[in-house]
């Protein structure tokens, strides 16, 4: 007999966990798609705790959840642990103060109490169980689940994986092209994080595209914006409108490369904004205009900057006025902090800004209520502060590093602070003076140089540069994997020499001359591995590095290996015809069972109703197929899923017993309704009619050298049973449901005590596919 598998085996094993980190969903803040799934499945299932929860290696956490207060528990406290090693896909324990695995759970023995648990686990595509969408309630729940309910929850649990299976291709593919924004920063390609409206006019069809800071910057919504060059010239303001319109279209009807010119934009409000545009015009080989690159630089700012400072030079002739002005507009924090009555204690708006706070109260005791920490952590004494030793000991401090919590909003700051003594004619330290620079940005940028540098040699991309004649420079280890070099021999090989033969015409007269002319090309494109010859189809991405003025300096190159997906389009063609297949069996099927039930139908309503359940039960054979694995299912769960909707909660109604036995999709598909047929006169005249009565369901495995499935349905404490005056399609069906499709034998007896129905039927045709 086979050991049940252990919870913590299940929950340590590392395939599972390495799936679960794989989707980077643990301790993520709270998602609108996955807060209303518990939702529903609260109020679907009728229970006042819904959870979407994680099982990690020592806790379990929870992505969403209703009615439970902790984010998180041990895995002491965990019951979807459990789940993980249930072979069915629904884990139901009525009454959880009962049940040996969870009646010593702290949820269940601590008040108020846990009594009901249901999980759906969340498996993944290989099976690997990564937690449950489960509900929970106070009270023991003898009848568990209904069909329904039950339904609603794998259905909602489905629907939970493929939110965490669109969020990862979408976290994959944001992180794919954050590389490449990345690595196109590093080499001066990609448009730098700007205000400016980037704009891009295509000649051959007037479109005109705007980047967000359209509507950032001018507030104009991009779904509302006209993609056309009208409604740029119609948002000039008039008095400029001819002369734009002129200048602009003189460079691009001449031979000229570059337009710029500054005017007046309307923005969303009506107000206008004072801009400098400019642009590049795309030429073809003949000379042609065919596309305007450019953008839009808001001057308003700049302007108002402008007339702020010359306003600030004009009150250079006022000697307070001065001093006062540079202290209060200092770009950087400044704090004067003085000693004895009358002595200054004054702070500018930036210094308010990095601290979070004024230096009101007395001198030399404000200090107790700082938020400061050195660079290891360990908070200042008020003693330790910058301003206080150069007031007390008459210290000089220049750039100290200090970690400081703002006041205000709590953010921890890297600030480098300098603070010197201000003496009077004899010496006396009379104030000190502290600027404080916020040094956090700086911090972060250089960081951020330093990742970016890591980014390429850690990318699994081909990331290379080549000189201005194509000599390659650098390549990163995976490109050089890609294509079979090392690194001593990457400094001799060309960016041509890693194409294909075939595709080298085509690389040097339209893709390099393109890049040289300022352009870029992106495409599908081959690549050579120059250690093993072989092909490698990728995404090749080629554009231009520039220096200072615009001088062409070289080729940068990024591209990645395309080959799962090229294969894995081939292999979706391959399915879409399957899949094309199964569904013209499936509406043949249909079609056979709504003629034979509405030919012989005397009550429409009645003819409606068992047209709708012999659907229902073919779709539940459906589903058991598509959740199974390949075109089989286990006769056990076919028959008992098919019999499920007749189940009325009372217990042993259906008593099903027989080895397990592999059934191809059409021999699921008859026995799923011959079950319902046999079910559906049962609960109508049969067994299932009385309280008392129930059904057994056996089958056995004869002849072992040409096995024969042997079935047989029998009924139990039904009322007295006399056979039929005529038979309907239902009775039909069940007699020659195997029949035509795998070959099967059925028989009916009416006998006194209750119906009994077998069937025979060939083991090896009873596993055969369509």
């Amino acid at each position: 007999m086979s050991r049940t598998p252990d919870p913590l085996d299940i929950v340590c094993d590392p395939d599972r966990l390495a799936a679960l980190d794989s989707y980077a969903i643990l301790d993520t803040l709270p998602e609108q798609g996955f807060d209303d799934v518990v939702r529903l499945a609260s109020r679907l299932c009728d229970t006042p705790i819904a959870l979407v929860s994680l099982v990690a290696g020592t806790r379990q956490w929870f992505k969403a959840r209703t009615g439970f207060p902790l984010p998180q528990t041990d895995l002491g406290r965990s019951v979807c642990a459990h789940a993980l090693v249930q072979p069915d896909e629904l884990l139901v324990i009525p009454d959880l103060s009962r049940d040996p695995r969870t009646r010593d759970n702290p949820l269940v023995t601590a008040s108020p109490g846990i009594r009901f648990y249901a999980g759906a686990p969340l498996r993944t595509p290989d099976g690997l169980g990564l937690g449950t969408l489960c509900v929970i309630d106070y009270v023991p729940r003898p009848e568990g689940l209904s069909a329904a309910e039950a339904g609603d929850l794998r259905a909602l649990a489905r629907q939970v994986m493929a939110q965490f299976a669109l969020r990862r291709a979408v976290a994959e593919q944001e992180v794919a092209l954050e590389a490449v924004r990345a690595t196109e920063e590093r080499y001066r390609r990609a448009a730098q994080a700007t205000r400016d409206a980037i704009w891009d006019w295509d000649f051959a069809t007037g479109h005109v595209l705007w980047n967000e800071a359209l509507e950032a910057a001018y507030g104009h919504p991009l779904a509302d914006v006209a993609p056309t060059a009208a409604w740029w010239i119609d948002h000039i303001h008039p008095d400029d409108r001819a002369r734009i319109d002129a200048s602009i279209h003189a460079v691009i009807d001449g031979a000229g490369t570059v337009w710029g010119d500054e005017y007046r934009f309307r923005r969303a409000d009506g107000s206008y904004a004072d801009v400098f545009d400019r642009g590049s015009v795309i030429r073809d080989e003949a000379g042609r205009a065919v596309r305007m690159i450019g953008a839009m630089l808001d001057l308003t700012e700049r302007k108002r900057a402008e007339a702020e400072r010359r306003d600030s030079e004009r009150r250079l002739d006022f000697e307070r006025g001065l001093l006062e002005a540079v202290f209060r507009q200092a770009p950087v924090g400044i704090s004067v902090a003085g000693i004895g009555p009358g002595a200054p204690n004054l702070i500018n708006a930036r210094a308010e800004a990095i601290l979070g706070h004024g230096i009101d109260g007395p001198a030399l005791s404000r200090y107790a209520s700082f938020r400061a920490e050195h660079a290891d952590g360990r908070p200042y004494a008020p003693d330790e502060y910058p301003s206080l030793r150069a007031l007390r000991e008459g210290a000089v401090v220049t750039a100290e590093a200090m970690r400081y919590r703002n006041g205000t909003t709590g953010a921890l700051r890297l600030l480098e602070v300098s603070s010197s003594p201000v003496r009077d004619e004899d010496g006396t330290i009379r104030a000190a003076v502290t600027v404080f620079l916020d040094v956090t940005e700086q911090r972060e940028a250089q960081a951020a140089l330093r990742r970016l540098a890591l980014v390429a040699e850690q990318s699994s991309d081909f990331i290379a540069i080549a000189d201005a004649q194509g000599r390659i420079d650098y390549v990163n280890p995976a490109g050089r994997a890609l294509v079979g070099l090392s690194e001593e021999a990457a400094q001799d090989v060309r960016l041509t020499d890693v194409f294909t033969p075939e595709d080298l015409p085509f690389a040097e007269g339209t893709i390099l001359p393109a890049i040289r002319d300022g352009g870029c090309w992106s495409g599908e494109f081959r690549m050579r591995n120059l250690a093993t010859g072989a092909v490698v189809p990728v995404r090749y991405n080629l554009f231009a590095l520039r220096g200072p003025g615009g001088a062409f300096e070289g080729f940068a190159a990024v591209s990645y290996d395309i080959s799962a997906r090229k294969a894995a389009e081939a292999q979706q063609e391959i399915l879409n015809r399957e899949l094309s297949h199964r569904l013209k069996n499936t509406l043949a099927m249909v079609q056979a069972i709504a003629v034979q039930t509405l030919r012989n139908a005397a009550d429409p309503a009645a003819a409606r109703e068992a047209l709708v359940a012999r659907l229902v039960a073919l779709g539940k054979a459906h589903d058991l197929l598509l959740t199974g694995e390949g075109e089989s299912a286990d006769l056990r769960a076919v028959l008992a899923d098919a019999l499920a909707i007749h189940d009325d909660g009372r217990p042993g109604r259906f008593r099903l017993g027989g080895p397990p036995v592999p059934c191809g999709a059409p021999a699921a598909l008859s026995l799923a309704l011959m079950a319902h047929e046999l079910a559906t006169n049962a609960v109508k005249y049969g067994a299932l009619r009385t309280p008392e009565g129930y059904v057994t369901l056996d089958w056995t495995i004869t002849d072992p050298a040409a096995p024969v499935l042997a079935l047989r349905w029998q009924e139990h404490g039904g009322p007295r049973v006399t056979p039929p005056a005529r038979k309907g399609f239902g009775s039909r069906l069940i007699e020659r449901g195997l029949a035509g499709t795998v070959d099967g034998e059925v028989a009916t007896q009416y006998l006194p005590e209750g119906v009994v129905c077998t069937l025979t039927a060939p083991l090896l045709e009873l596993r055969r596919g369509e």
